[in-house]
């Protein structure tokens, strides 16, 4: 199955125009299709799903079930418009990518314009639907609206109905929140279904679950990475950056605890034991001005109507898919910003400065598969 992205819509909330537009996963080519899930600290995974299994883990392009050290290019196209205003940015999304530095406070207002989209938050989103995550919210390929969206990635169960009911707290994505036969695709940390919590330890099946009789007692459902699960548990100013949706004026460079902990738990092989035989480690490289290269970034309004990640994959076991190919597309139209400041090459966790929502909106993202050249909605 694929997801097509489709046109920006706009949704009017309050005083928030939202913007709605494509982004995201990935495609399965070879003999089938697949679709896209999450999983653990609250994160989750490209291709899992109904269709191919709610416990599918995805992996970055080049592994083979085997001990590796993968080095993975990343390219601008070189006729891409704005290809030399993308360069810093791109630059320090991969350094950011190759830190796994697990973060808190990372919503700040930085120096991106009040309206405007900052490229660089909106490619770490991107990059790590490319390296093998999904959204860790239900996000706007649930067809639902508003809030609804911010409930934990699940598959809408036997009901062919999503049970929405976000408990005591009110806060919707937290632990407390009642979903019925849905089924959990966002793997939590067993110990606690903390999704913010930066002391990540040992990750892999042992410390992370997806099925929820593995919750810590009195909690009913995964908690996810949204800002207002964040407030709630003491760690303000902070989202996964797998979460869908950015607001103008506001800059999330930086990955979250439950962003790293999905590539760990991917690194850790099919057996999905760290330490073993067949883990692996990823290192991505800047191709520059390259459109061979393994992930090739490119403006094409004809792909998305606001950015969007289209990748090829195939199967390497009844539980594990693997990416084959990968191209990220952004729509020239939005009002973009472009980083023009490289990052340290070494960073520590960076406590930020909370965002509020303005008057121009958010952007929210979606997933795009293709399969022999076709594409419909999931």
């Amino acid at each position: 199955m694929y997801l097509d992205s489709g046109g920006v819509i706009v949704v009017k909330n309050k005083n928030l125009s939202r913007a709605i537009a494509g982004c995201g996963a990935g495609l399965i080519s070879a003999a089938v299709g697949m679709t896209a899930a999450r999983p653990v600290h609250s994160f989750a995974y490209v291709f899992a799903g109904e269709m191919f299994g709610v416990d599918r883990v995805t992996h970055v392009i080049g592994y083979t079930g085997v001990a590796a050290a993968l080095t993975i290019s990343v390219g601008i196209d070189p006729t891409s418009m704005f290809a030399a205003q993308m360069v810093t940015p791109v630059q320090n999304v991969i350094a950011t990518m190759n830190g796994l530095v697990p973060t808190t406070g990372n919503l700040t207002t930085a120096n991106v314009p009040f309206a405007q989209f900052d490229f660089e938050s909106v490619l770490l989103h991107e990059m790590g639907h490319s390296m093998g995550l999904d959204h860790i919210n239900l996000a706007s390929e649930s067809g639902l609206v508003g809030g609804d969206r911010e409930y934990t990635a699940t598959t809408d169960g036997a009901n062919d109905a999503f049970d929405l009911d976000d408990g005591a707290d009110n806060v919707i994505g937290s632990a407390d929140d009642m979903r019925g036969d849905d089924v959990n695709l966002n793997y939590f940390r067993i110990a606690d279904n903390n999704p913010f919590a930066t002391n990540l330890g040992v990750v892999d099946s042992t410390t992370y679950s997806r099925d929820i009789a593995n919750l810590p007692v009195g909690d009913n459902f995964s908690a996810n990475a949204d800002r207002a699960v964040g407030g709630l548990l003491g760690f303000g100013s902070t989202e996964g950056v797998m979460q869908q949706g950015t607001f103008n004026g506001e800059a999330q460079r930086t990955l979250g605890a439950d962003d790293v902990a999905g590539f760990l738990y991917a690194r850790a092989g099919l057996d999905s034991i760290a330490g073993t035989a067949d883990d692996y480690t990823w290192n991505l490289t800047f191709a520059g001005l390259d459109a061979t290269a393994d992930i090739v970034i490119d403006f094409d309004n004809a792909q998305t109507g606001f950015a969007v990640s289209q990748s090829g994959g195939s199967f390497l076991s009844a539980d594990d898919a693997v990416i084959t190919s990968n191209s990220i597309f952004f729509n020239s139209t939005a009002p973009w910003f472009f980083n023009p400041t490289p990052v340290p090459f070494e960073f520590s966790p960076t406590t930020g400065i909370l965002m509020l929502g303005g008057l121009f909106g958010v952007e929210r993202f979606g997933r795009k598969w293709m399969k022999k050249k076709k594409a419909r909605k999931v």
